[in-house]
């Protein structure tokens, strides 16, 4: 007995609808996974805040905000004017000295003072494990 084209049809659409429906969720996947790596690692200057104006006499306290927390073992640094090494921040976050949701560097010893004019100062974030690491900078300018 023939089959009609109804029936053939009918019977195409299934599987083109499972395959259909696989590459959505693997796509769906893949973008998501990028995404949430994209976020995954974040780290932002709050203080000082960009352009100010900063007394080079005076201490001058960095702080900020990262997408670290306790548990996914990153750490944040600062560097000012590309003077190496970087400097381990301290961990403010509120879940222990290993949360750097929030962070904070004390400009001091073995830093140089802060210079007149423009200032770079750039956070990076790393995490153990893993290769990749954020970084954000502010310049701030040095007055008397």
């Amino acid at each position: 007995m023939k089959k009609s084209y109804e029936t053939k049809g009918r019977q195409l659409k299934w599987p083109l609808f499972l395959v259909l429906a696989f590459e959505i969720l693997i796509s769906a996947t893949v973008l998501n996974g990028y995404a949430l790596f994209s976020k995954a690692i974040t780290v932002i200057i709050t203080s000082p805040d960009k352009g100010q104006q900063v007394p080079i006499s005076k201490n001058l306290v960095i702080s900020g905000i990262s997408s670290a927390n306790r548990t996914n073992n990153c750490e944040v640094f600062v560097i000012i004017n590309n003077i190496k090494p970087y400097q381990k921040t301290n961990a403010t976050g509120h879940n222990g000295s290993n949360d750097y949701s929030t962070w904070v560097y004390h400009l001091g010893f073995p830093y140089p003072p802060l210079k007149l004019g423009e200032n770079k100062i750039t956070a990076k974030m790393t995490c153990a494990g893993s290769s990749h690491a954020r970084f954000n900078t502010v310049n701030i300018t040095g007055v008397q």
